[in-house]
């Protein structure tokens, strides 16, 4: 998994996504970033409390969004 890269305050924004597949389970919420960004994003939180930056428009990414929204990521 990637950290956040460039990740500042008061605008989280990242400079790249990670290669990986997001895996939901370890996840426990997420943001968008915001159009002030280069790059549009989704930040995953995990369960650790790291952050990480995948592309909004991967398959996997919305599905865990989807399934975060309804609480129905599985542990």
């Amino acid at each position: 998994l990637s950290l956040v890269a460039g990740f500042h305050r008061p605008t989280d924004c990242c400079m790249s996504y990670t290669p990986r597949n997001i895996r939901c389970v370890f996840m426990e919420n997420y943001i968008e970033t915001s159009s002030a960004c280069s790059w549009p994003a989704v930040i995953f939180i995990t369960k650790k409390g790291q952050r990480v930056c995948a592309d909004p428009n991967n398959e996997g990414v919305q599905k865990c969004k989807s399934e975060l929204r309804l609480g129905s990521a599985v542990e």
